[in-house]
């Protein structure tokens, strides 16, 4: 029984000592001959990728006021979820208290009622938590906010179909809350619908909570007398605990 055993383990420390030799062998370059005959470790998986956000280029600047005279505003909403309250406007706009997604605390909008492609238009104002997955640590943690949602938006509604101009991008203070403001003209190209593209208005700032607040405005191009609505919400804004 002794030199079964002995046997055995003089037999292990031979394939154990082949192995080395084989690994000994493999270089770091070229494909590697012994596939297959060692695991492989591989990182855990950590779940949400890592963003690789660069700043597109030179902020566009501030936002330029839109010229008219907007809706009436008749109040204001206060969103303590997300730490903000802002101008609420009277007719056409309807305050949201029901049929916000899971991403908004409160909002605000205006639609056509017409429910098919074509005709369909809406202008709203959104306002919550940055999607987490959105978030970016560092210096410029609200200007990459503020831009993803931006570019998240583009993505949903236009894919490669649309042609875009920065209107603004730049830093703000709301309450000496720090935050970042991007806005930009999106046109759909050859498209039929009633309304030919949106503007679009994004507000990232910091009220303390764990993500930034988020504040979204669109204004469809065949609105355009919703447009100053855009300077009036901004301005509204303040913080709230």
């Amino acid at each position: 029984m002794k030199s079964l055993i002995a046997a055995a383990a003089a037999f292990i420390l031979a394939v154990a000592a082949a192995i080395v030799f084989l690994l000994n062998r493999h270089t770091e370059t070229g494909p590697d001959a012994f596939t297959g005959a060692y695991p492989l470790v591989t990182a855990a998986p950590t779940g949400v990728p890592a963003l690789t956000w660069r700043p597109s280029g030179a902020p566009a600047g501030p936002l330029p006021a839109f010229r008219g005279t907007g809706s009436p505003v008749t109040g204001r909403i206060t969103d303590r979820g997300s730490g903000v309250s802002y101008a609420r406007f009277g007719a056409p706009w309807r305050q949201l208290t029901s049929r916000l997604s899971g991403a908004h605390s409160s909002g605000q909008e205006v639609d056509s009622k017409v429910k098919d492609y074509k005709h369909f238009w809406y202008a709203a104002v959104y306002v919550g938590p940055l999607d987490p997955k959105l978030d970016v640590a560092g210096a410029q943690r609200l200007r990459a906010a503020a831009e993803l949602t931006g570019q998240a938006f583009v993505k949903e509604l236009y894919s490669d179909d649309g042609s875009r101009k920065d209107l603004a991008g730049a830093a703000l203070s709301v309450d000496r809350h720090a935050g970042w403001v991007t806005a930009f003209r999106m046109t759909h190209s050859g498209a039929d619908r009633v309304e030919k593209g949106q503007t679009e208005v994004v507000v990232a700032l910091d009220t303390g909570r764990r993500e930034p607040t988020i504040i979204e405005i669109t204004i469809p191009s065949n609105q355009p007398r919703l447009l100053p609505d855009i300077n009036r919400l901004v301005r509204s804004l303040h913080v709230v605990s």
